[in-house]
């Protein structure tokens, strides 16, 4: 993945509302669809696979040096 498509996969996964996971009439099935690429890529997550891809995200990106932070600061 380019850098930018790794930017655009920390928003897609920072904006997935993790609280609807736990409300059954917001989100029955407790799966998330997450399209990557222009639609070349689609996950199927469940709960527990979207808090580990939220946390893998941060954790990669603290890596890499770029915090949410300084993102925040370049808009």
């Amino acid at each position: 993945m380019s850098f930018c498509q790794l930017l655009a996969l920390r928003h897609k996964v920072l904006s997935i509302p993790i609280e609807d996971h736990f409300d059954s009439d917001l989100n029955k099935h407790g799966f998330e669809l997450l399209q990557l690429c222009n639609k070349e890529h689609l996950f199927i997550l469940n709960t527990l696979e979207v808090l580990d891809l939220k946390s893998l995200v941060d954790q990669g990106f603290v890596l890499l040096g770029v915090s949410a932070n300084s993102e925040a600061l370049s808009i």
